[in-house]
């Protein structure tokens, strides 16, 4: 009797510590999706604000080199970057984003451009960490090391069941090939007016209609930026606190959606009152100078050795490292 009252103790006591395990492994593993979710977006909203993101996406005036290069010049650098940053093993896309990060420093966003690429980088590794099949990552690193164990109903959030060092491994040399593209478009962004994009592309042979849409979205997006700062600060103004940042947020989108939908109307009758669509003759030329043309010949030359060295294997490529 008594050696019976013995192992239902430790039973019961066995039994109790599975339980708290089973409580501190759901507790780390909502921890972790929690901060690799949530805190590149608080760093974000931290650093950079709505405002940081208008002065990310608006054209800023100047007289730099940047300024001087034809608007073409400046696409053929985001397409060439884009070409062996993607296609190309990670460090191609990482040096990349260390040459262009200087360009920022005359535009006085090297702050705004590095809080935004930490985020852009921590936020990007965990998502490709946690969505990335096994099966691929078995493929470009043929083994892997386990460093955690997700519960059995995350994959019904489309979790992978494991998440290895690998995974965070494969996770940021995606993102830094998505880094250098999005510096490259940020260049271009702060440093070309829509109006010049709209005529290097119609001088492409681009249908007018392709170009209005890029460039209504070039000049939208920042005004959504601002419109979006203004509407929070008078939500705060109002006696919202910090405590209160996502209802905050929440109620600035509503005022942000009615601009939308207004500056759509106006956008639509502006393009009808002036008989959009007709051919017409601009009086603004896309000119190339020769410092252009130097740029562009050097863009495609780092281009084709980096497309010549990945086809014939100097260079890894696409899924490997």
């Amino acid at each position: 009797m008594r050696y019976s009252c013995w192992r239902m103790g430790k039973s019961g006591k066995w039994d109790w510590v599975r339980f708290m395990i089973s409580i501190v492994e759901q507790v780390v593993s909502w921890g972790l999706v929690i901060f690799g979710t949530f805190t590149p977006i608080y760093f974000l909203f931290k650093v950079l604000g709505f405002s940081g993101f208008q002065g990310l996406t608006s054209y800023i005036p100047g007289n730099t080199p940047l300024h001087r290069l034809s608007p073409m010049t400046k696409l053929v650098i985001l397409v060439g970057i884009t070409l062996t940053a993607s296609s190309s093993i990670c460090w191609v896309g990482a040096l990349e984003g260390l040459a262009l990060l200087p360009l920022f420093y005359p535009l006085k966003l090297v702050r705004k451009v590095a809080g935004f690429s930490f985020t852009q980088v921590v936020g990007m590794a965990w998502g490709f960490a946690v969505f990335t099949s096994p099966s691929v990552l078995s493929l470009i690193f043929h083994s892997y090391n386990v460093v955690w164990v997700f519960p059995s109903y995350f994959q019904y959030l489309g979790y992978v069941p494991e998440l290895s060092v690998q995974a965070l491994e494969y996770g940021f040399q995606t993102a830094m090939r998505v880094w250098a593209m999005l510096l490259a478009s940020s260049l271009l962004l702060v440093t070309t007016t829509p109006t010049d994009v709209m005529r290097t592309l119609e001088r492409l042979g681009l249908p007018e209609s392709l170009t209005l849409s890029i460039m209504v979205g070039m000049a939208f997006v920042p005004r959504v930026f601002s419109t979006m700062d203004e509407s929070y600060r008078l939500q705060q103004l109002r006696g919202e606190g910090i405590l209160n940042g996502v209802k905050t947020v929440y109620r600035s989108v509503i005022p942000v959606a009615i601009f939308l939908f207004r500056r759509a109307r106006i956008t639509g009758l502006s393009l009808e009152t002036r008989a959009f669509g007709k051919r017409r003759r601009r009086l603004g030329e896309v000119k190339i100078s020769r410092f252009d043309l130097e740029v562009m010949i050097a863009v495609f030359s780092f281009t084709m050795i980096d497309l010549v060295l990945v086809a014939i294997g100097v260079i890894p490529a696409i899924p490997f490292r």
